[in-house]
């Protein structure tokens, strides 16, 4: 009678049509997140930063981190290298390239177009030098002026056409033939007035094409001067002299009557504050206006050796009167600007931005400590090396509340000025999502190898940073000692995010999840530590902790002296924000080890009961969070042993081939050394029966296998802890809701699939009374495969705590596409994509896609990425109708291991491991739009 009425109920449900993916799917490339860790050129103008990597891209940053790129570079082996970038206007940046050839790229609507390009002959080797400068000829129209083979040239932003000021013959008739072009200038008085710097301080003046006169500059000390860097000050031409020995002085410059230049010193500094020479040019120099003091200037720029350090090629010195400030980086300075503070419409001091081949660092002048601003859109993910990741999406509003003010104390905390970023290019195209909807509360993570959990705020146009959470913290060892606000001791400050080194080996994170109803971190390391954090309104200082063994199948406690992290041994005083989880009703934190023989595959959490699911290679156990119990573990060996359908004629063939592989790499029997079978005691031989073969005699059939040898180093430990039990092995866990005992109750799930295919269902549910857990876990069904195909995911098409006759269990293995009816679990349809086109599943999940005409509307469809590298959206209800479309680079394989799918229908992966492509099949939902579509 039950089946007759699930019958007619289903004949009444709406089901989704097999059509209409096109109906839903709309792909979008969205925006990238992160930044580049190649940078090589870098240029601002009008709130836009613009950046050019080795691999040949050009990336422009607008209004709230809005991002747009390009490629210029090429393919193959005629790539061309960027060297400089400059933007000459608001739509338009001439990008330097070895070549030599300029490329001009005109940005509109979030549109960028390639203009033709500059050659200037076919010397791939040719590097271009500092002989370049940017001409100010109005308010909105500026000009390129660049010297290449003895002849000046310029490029004009309104007209993009390229003319020559200063030709071959009149070069080579003025100027000196002992020297070489140092720099290039014009005065901001008169901006027709060029000068050309030599390396022996001659200056050669011209009034355009014209020759007006020569000239020479020297400091104090008889150095010629080599660079000039203009001032803002209300005396217009105030320039800072850089010599050939790198000190700079303060000059003072005059026009008179037909475009003729006098020059003054009219004040001297002195680079070398508390060292001797910098080791290196000084290639970078900014100046930036003090509101505050009229007569003062903060000076910026590239060197400034601090002792005790023998290279400042990474070090920036900013100087204001007598106050000194040095600023020590962890990766190549790649540009140096000053921006004023006009840019907020009020009267601040301006911000320095200091950009390097990882990340752009912020300096606040309006602060009297000079902070670091938070590095929201222009910090790469690689800061250090990245293991794993997850994203979390529609966070519950509260925990996002929350979330955002942990972010706010961690920034104070760490001394982080949150002024807001120079960026309000392309203001009028970028729509940011509604922080109201659900749609924008979602965030990613990134686990790294120094223990760090970086949780970036996804849900946006532009990805930034909110906080960072650092196990190391929890361990003993030096980073345990770390100054949480950036070593600030003299004579150098460290500052910037990147880090070059990893700490420690075990310290690397292996797995990390986010709880979107409680705001839970959990991580796991590849020491065998389970960490768990909590968001925290208050500070508090917790003691010391020790970690309560687990095991999944019931392995004795792990006596070895394996474990190379050690549990901190005195007290950590925690920020308001994420701090270690306690027990209940108790002050002592919340940390489990794992069996160092297990490794940790992968993990869950359901918030309702407390309940964390841990996986490893030889099972799950299920942990109680609230009493830190474990309520239950299978190593699933005795049942896969029963159930499974694979007989042993099925591996004849490989046993055949198994053999021939080892008969082909077998050793031969040596003659034995007589040497080493004396006899210690009476120092005579023992007599043997057997005869001695040579080596040049032995029969085919003499072939011996080499033993396997245990070393001394192992100890206690043997190699049987280390085996791979992949009967047992957990390749995923995922925690869903849908009635699996009977059509009555909506069951709380926790569903585990295995490395050799099989999928075990586990109800969870309250505690018997008298018992001090949280929950029970009750297995209560196994969907069973006869190929051994490794679970990938196990996901069901319905809302949470929502179901229908219509709603399906999805099982996405390595090799196929598996969907099941909910009551009962019955096989409905399946589409084996390695039989029938020889693509192997790298990840999959269920998305709910809107209707591209109405929004309310939603479908569920299958999305899966391929080792091709496709993208592919398969209908649940046939899934043999699909839509596929060429997505990541098939040899990439950072790529392709790191995609990041969500139930929202958006897609992301690493891209060098320093960028997160975000796109998505569901435009609709995602609410922001990064660019209009010319």
């Amino acid at each position: 009678m039950s089946s007759i009425l699930r019958y007619i109920r289903s004949k009444f449900t709406h089901e989704p049509e097999q059509h209409a993916i096109e109906q839903f799917a709309v792909f979008d490339e969205g925006n990238r997140g992160g930044f580049p860790c190649d940078i090589v050129a870098f240029d601002y103008y009008a709130g836009c930063v613009a950046i050019g990597t080795s691999s040949g891209n050009v990336t422009f940053y607008g209004y709230n981190g809005a991002s747009w790129t390009t490629n210029v570079g090429g393919s193959g082996t005629e790539r061309i290298k960027i060297e400089h970038i400059y933007l000459i206007s608001t739509n338009f940046a001439l990008v330097l390239c070895r070549g030599p050839v300029i490329i001009p790229l005109h940005i509109k609507d979030g549109v960028i177009t390639p203009k033709d390009e500059f050659r200037f002959g076919e010397n791939t080797k040719h590097k271009w030098n500092q002989n370049t400068h940017v001409q100010k000829l109005s308010e909105d129209a500026y000009a390129l002026i660049f010297a290449i083979n003895n002849t000046v040239y310029r490029i004009k932003s309104k007209t993009l056409k390229l003319e020559v000021l200063i030709n071959n013959h009149d070069f080579e008739k003025w100027v000196p033939n002992d020297t070489e072009l140092s720099s290039i200038t014009t005065l901001p008085e008169k901006s027709n007035v060029i000068m050309l710097i030599f390396e022996n301080g001659t200056v050669c003046v011209f009034n355009e094409s014209q020759y007006v006169m020569q000239t020479t500059l020297k400091n104090f000390e008889d150095e010629a001067i080599q660079k000039l860097h203009w001032s803002s000050e209300n005396k217009k031409n105030i320039a800072y002299g850089i010599s050939c020995n790198n000190l700079y002085t303060k000059w003072e410059f005059t026009v008179g009557k037909d475009c003729h230049v006098n020059g003054t010193e009219v004040n001297v500094f002195s680079q070398y504050h508390s060292g001797p020479y910098p080791c290196h040019q000084i290639k970078h120099f900014g100046v930036c206006s003090d509101v505050s003091k009229n007569n003062d200037n903060f000076l910026v720029y590239q060197g400034g050796k601090s002792s005790g350090k023998y290279d400042d090629r990474d070090l920036v010195t900013v100087v204001r009167g007598d106050d000194i400030e040095k600023f020590e980086l962890s990766s190549e300075i790649v540009g140096i600007v000053a921006v004023d503070g006009s840019y907020e419409k009020s009267k601040k001091n301006g911000v320095i931005l200091i950009c390097t081949s990882c990340e752009i660092i912020g300096i606040d002048l309006d602060s009297e400590s000079l902070s670091m601003m938070q590095p929201k859109y222009f910090l790469s993910i690689n800061n250090s090396t990245p293991t794993t990741h997850a994203k979390s999406i529609e966070i519950e509003e509260n925990v996002w509340n929350r979330l955002e003010a942990a972010s706010k104390s961690y920034w104070e905390a760490h001394n982080m000025s949150t002024r807001k970023w120079p960026l309000y290019f392309q203001q009028k195209i970028v729509n940011e999502a509604n922080h109201q909807r659900a749609a924008y509360r979602q965030v990613y993570l990134s686990g790294h190898s120094n223990g760090n959990i970086c949780i970036w705020a996804s849900g946006g146009v532009g990805m930034f940073l909110l906080l960072v959470i650092k196990t190391s913290f929890e361990f003993d060892g030096p980073s345990f000692n770390d100054d949480p606000e950036g070593l600030r001791q003299k004579p150098a400050k460290r500052i910037g995010f990147y880090d070059p080194f990893d700490d420690d080996e075990e310290m690397c994170l292996t797995k990390i999840n986010f709880d979107p109803k409680s705001g839970f971190v959990i991580a796991s390391n590849r020491g065998g530590f389970i960490l768990m954090y909590e968001l925290c309104d208050n500070a508090r200082k917790l003691s010391n902790w020790e970690a309560i063994p687990i095991s999944c199948n019931n392995s004795p406690p792990d006596s070895s002296k394996r474990r190379l992290l050690k549990a901190r041994k005195s007290e950590l005083e925690y920020k308001a924000g994420y701090q270690i989880r306690l027990k209940n009703d108790s002050e002592l934190p919340l940390v489990f080890s794992m069996h160092s023989s297990h490794r940790v595959t992968d993990i869950a959490y359901l918030h309702k009961y407390h309940c964390l699911a841990v996986g490893s290679n030889f099972g799950v156990v299920m942990l109680d969070v609230n009493h830190g119990y474990i309520v239950y573990s299978n190593s699933f060996n005795e049942e896969l042993q029963e159930t499974s359908a694979v007989t042993q004629t099925q591996f004849q063939r490989f046993k055949s081939l198994k053999k021939s592989l080892r008969k082909t790499f077998r050793r031969k029997k040596k003659t034995p050394d007589t040497t080493l079978m004396s006899n210690s005691d009476n120092g005579t031989l023992p007599h043997h029966n057997q005869q001695i073969t040579k080596v040049d005699d032995f029969d085919e059939e003499g072939y011996m296998e080499r033993g396997i040898e245990v070393g001394e180093g192992l100890g206690t430990l043997t190699l049987d802890c280390y085996a791979e039990n992949s009967k047992g092995t957990v390749s995923c866990l995922r925690t869903m809701r849908f009635p699996i005992v009977d059509d009555k109750n909506v069951d709380d799930i926790v569903a585990v699939g295995l490395q050799e295919g099989g999928v075990y269902f586990f109800a969870i549910n309250e505690h018997d009374a008298g018992l001090r857990m949280t929950f029970k876990a009750e297995f209560v069904k196994k969907i069973g495969m006869a190929q051994k195909q490794p679970v990938i995911n196990v996901d069901i098409t319905n809302e949470e705590g929502y179901f229908s006759a219509s709603t399906k269990i999805v099982i996405i293995t390595e090799e196929q596409l598996r969907v099941y009816n909910c009551q009962p679990i019955t096989k409905r349809e399946s589409y084996k994509i390695t039989a029938l086109e020889g693509i192997k599943i790298k990840s999959g999940i269920v998305a709910r896609i809107l209707n591209k005409k109405n929004s309310n509307n939603f479908e569920s469809f299958v999305v899966l990425v391929g080792n091709d590298g496709s993208l592919r959206i398969h209908s649940v209800q046939k899934t043999s109708l699909f839509e596929t479309r060429k997505f990541i680079d098939p040899i990439d394989v950072i790529g392709l291991n790191s995609t990041c799918l969500s139930r929202d229908g958006d897609v992301a992966y690493l891209i060098k491991s320093s960028e997160l492509q975000r796109t998505t099949v569901n435009l609709n939902f995602r609410g922001w739009s990064s660019a209009h579509k010319s």
